[in-house]
């Protein structure tokens, strides 16, 4: 129960940002061994860019975490944040297995990023089947697209994530391209 504490004490802190103040509960829950506390432990240590440290917690916890996807897509971030992206591919591709949408759509940016924007259809288009209402997912793909010269797809995808300012902008620059 104490351990549950110290995690249900750092989520508000994570909510708002304090990613230095929620480290110590999270630090005392994964020494316990609270899956869970380690987890938000790595992703904490990845958004402080405490890449190392991140790895040393998250490589561990790929063989007992109720949800391994999770594990290998934290740990896939924190290769690209170190710019390994062979090691980071390898545990995206492992990570995309899970029934969820944000390691399809980190994978998605992250083959853009890499240059490889049609192996990055390939994946956010599935991920935006299987999750039609992931804005993220969606804002990617049309990005894809541009970056291909897919104009008419990429504002179709773009104009189905209203909510993110940075799809409006694109669909703006998509819209004066065609």
């Amino acid at each position: 129960m104490w351990l549950l504490f110290q995690v249900a004490a750092a989520m508000p802190l994570l909510q708002e940002g304090r990613f230095e103040d929620a480290r110590a509960p999270l630090v005392l829950a994964c020494k316990q061994g609270e899956a869970n506390g380690c987890y938000l432990l790595g992703r904490t240590l990845y958004t402080l860019e405490k890449y190392d440290a991140a790895l040393a917690t998250l490589l561990p916890l790929r063989a007992t975490d109720k949800d391994p996807w999770r594990v290998d897509d934290a740990i896939a971030l924190v290769y690209e944040g170190l710019r390994r992206p062979a090691e980071a591919d390898k545990y995206f591709q492992t990570a995309i297995t899970g029934r969820a949408p944000d390691p399809r759509y980190h994978y998605g940016r992250f083959l853009i990023r890499e240059g490889h924007a049609e192996k990055a259809v390939a994946v956010l288009a599935a991920s935006a089947k299987e999750f039609p209402k992931h804005e993220l997912t969606r804002f990617e793909l049309g990005r894809a697209y541009s970056q291909l010269g897919r104009l008419q797809e990429a504002e179709i995808q773009l104009a189905l994530a209203p909510s993110l300012d940075e799809a409006r902008r694109l669909l703006i620059k998509v819209r004066a391209r065609k």
